[in-house]
């Protein structure tokens, strides 16, 4: 296997939010990023009642070096929040709960508030009180809130977000499709008097703790070795190194 190379890994990706998300996954630094998907383009959702109501499912193979990310933000009136579960070929489940996720609030503006000529591709419901609620921002404005703000803002879930007990706490309640321990994990991008207000000009990008190869016990990248068509160079180098020897060695004498 050559140098560089990561074990594959195919997981299936349950989530939702409240009120959007676009999920990507890549490396530590966000200089590589995949996009993967996102949910309804307004608050009601494509099966009915809200977006949150009912969760989107994707599949996708990632590198068991890499990280996943979900970018969330909300409609101004509630702060954003997600839940999800990530289940992998190895039969374990990632889920969104503590300790597993960090996060960092942008300095970029919120989506919602953005005046966007060309919009996702996605639902958009055409009942009354619906309106398009933003694009997911783009890969390289992505790279650069993660690149200045893992490393110097990040929050972890022990002490610096909310988690929501599905069993006490509306109006979520259960998720269809998502498993019962998981958590709606929010955060608010204001400060405590104007949650939940037009004061959360901004959204929020969670991170796994480490990479999902550590975090659901894929196996780890074997040591390199050198590819065949290597090896049969070396040895034809050194067998006509030692051809060449001999002929000097007959020469001489």
């Amino acid at each position: 296997m050559s140098a560089g190379h990561a074990l594959a890994a195919s997981v299936t990706a349950t989530l939702t939010a409240d009120n959007h998300y676009g999920l990507f996954y890549g490396n530590n630094d966000g200089s590589v990023l995949n996009f993967v998907g996102r949910n309804e383009l307004g608050r009601f959702g494509s099966q009915g009642t809200y977006n949150w109501s009912n969760a989107e499912t994707w599949n996708f193979n990632l590198k068991s070096t890499d990280y996943l990310y979900v970018v969330v933000w909300d409609d101004q009136s509630v702060d954003e929040s997600w839940i999800g579960q990530f289940q992998f070929d190895n039969g374990k489940n990632l889920l969104s709960k503590a300790p597993d996720w960090d996060y960092i609030i942008s300095k970029n503006s919120n989506p919602i508030t953005r005046n966007e000529p060309i919009r996702d591709a996605g639902y958009l419901s055409t009942q009354s009180g619906e309106r398009f609620e933003g694009n997911v921002p783009g890969l390289a404005e992505l790279a650069g809130e993660i690149q200045g703000g893992f490393s110097t803002d990040r929050k972890s879930w022990g002490k610096d977000a909310n988690k929501v007990d599905l069993t006490k706490n509306n109006p979520w309640g259960q998720i269809p499709g998502i498993n019962s321990t998981a958590e709606f994990l929010n955060v608010t991008t204001a400060d405590s008097k104007a949650r939940g207000t037009s004061a959360n000009k901004n959204y929020t990008i969670f991170r796994t703790r480490s990479t999902v190869g550590e975090l659901v016990g894929l196996p780890p990248e074997p040591k390199s070795v050198p590819e065949p068509t290597s090896i049969l160079g070396i040895l034809g180098v050194a067998a006509i190194g030692s051809g060449s020897l001999r002929q000097m060695r007959n020469k001489q004498a």
